[in-house]
């Protein structure tokens, strides 16, 4: 991974996967939006260029479409892997042996900046 790829594609999904999912994502949640979704999506003046995708938590069966955060395309799939990559290893050498989610993203808490965490559930007190 370049320094580019690391400062200006993974950290930014980092910072993402901590303020707007509260969860990593595996790539089994990542679905293509359906025929509907794309035509809602197009509607609201949306690029369909392009393949779109969701993430769909498992035990959810809904999903949204809107022109903010929640479309992802490949490029954004590919960024949200190396970030969850990241954040396993951040979280390993933090001395995390849990595989799930929370405990990842809690133990990589631990090692990352606290701008990443900052107003989610996994911010550290700032004076420690």
């Amino acid at each position: 991974m370049t320094p580019h790829e690391m400062f200006f594609d993974v950290m930014p999904t980092v910072s993402i996967i901590y303020k707007e999912y509260g969860f990593i994502p595996a790539e089994s949640e990542i679905c293509e939006i359906s025929k509907e979704q794309y035509a809602a999506y197009k509607s609201q003046g949306g690029d369909i260029s392009k393949k779109l995708y969701t993430v769909i938590p498992k035990g959810c069966k809904a999903s949204r479409v809107s022109n903010e955060i929640g479309l992802l395309t490949e490029a954004d799939i590919s960024k949200l892997m190396k970030a969850a990559s990241l954040l396993h290893k951040y979280a390993k050498e933090g001395g995390c042996k849990a595989e799930d989610s929370k405990s990842v993203l809690a133990y990589a808490a631990k090692w990352l900046p606290s701008i990443f965490t900052k107003g989610t559930r996994f911010a550290r007190d700032q004076g420690t």
